[in-house]
């Protein structure tokens, strides 16, 4: 009898360290590129407002082009990168808008710079820190917060929703959220699934999801 309870104490006990291991904690590993061989390809829709004459008024213009980055690691000291942009140029005044590695510079513009690099690279900083669990918060030394809205998935690859918002006061008294940026990430993959970026109106002025992604 002993030894039976014995035995069963022991599968309760294994049991459970089987439970605490699936739901071990969840981080995102920015910027970390693990794998044999990795490919990214990204939609990216930028907003802006132009005045139309014909109209004679604002009107929101869309600019949509596609970004992808693939790795393949040579060996353990070196990784193959290609990337580039596939995007639509009208035909009057193609010969000023296309230029050799025009494409390639757009890109490297695209990930060098801007307002949406600004917060990919605060991403980054406190990205390690954040359990990727539903409700978690953190908070910005900037005074902004994140907090882990929910999971969801882009492109077949399973990820969580965050969302940094600030806590601001209206006309009336009362606290409200203002969102600034959304973000999609997954624990394994170093570069975020989608991201919007939002203005102060609350308009968005730049999406960048993810539409392709494959890895080996």
């Amino acid at each position: 009898m002993i030894r039976r309870l014995t035995m069963l104490v022991l599968s309760v006990v294994v049991v459970l360290s089987l439970g605490l291991a699936a739901g071990a904690q969840e981080f995102w590993n920015y910027n970390v590129f693990p794998y044999q061989y990795e490919r990214f390809r990204y939609e990216v829709v930028n907003y802006r407002t132009e005045w139309d004459w014909e109209l004679e008024e604002d009107v929101v213009v869309e600019n949509k082009q596609y970004q992808f980055l693939e790795l393949r690691r040579v060996d353990d000291q070196t990784m193959e990168v290609t990337q580039g942009s596939t995007q639509l140029m009208p035909m009057e005044g193609l010969s000023d808008n296309l230029t050799f590695l025009g494409g390639l510079m757009g890109l490297s513009a695209l990930m060098s710079g801007g307002d949406w690099f600004g917060e990919l690279w605060l991403l980054g900083m406190w990205a390690a820190d954040l359990e990727l669990e539903v409700g978690n918060n953190m908070q910005m030394f900037d005074g902004s917060r994140v907090r882990v809205v929910e999971e969801t998935s882009v492109a077949g690859v399973r990820g969580y929703l965050l969302r940094k918002f600030v806590r601001e006061t209206d006309e009336s008294g009362n606290r409200v959220d203002i969102t600034k940026s959304e973000w999609v990430v997954a624990p394994d993959v170093g570069w975020p699934l989608a991201l919007t970026m939002f203005s102060e109106e609350g308009d968005v002025v730049y999406r960048m999801t993810l539409v392709e992604y494959e890895r080996k």
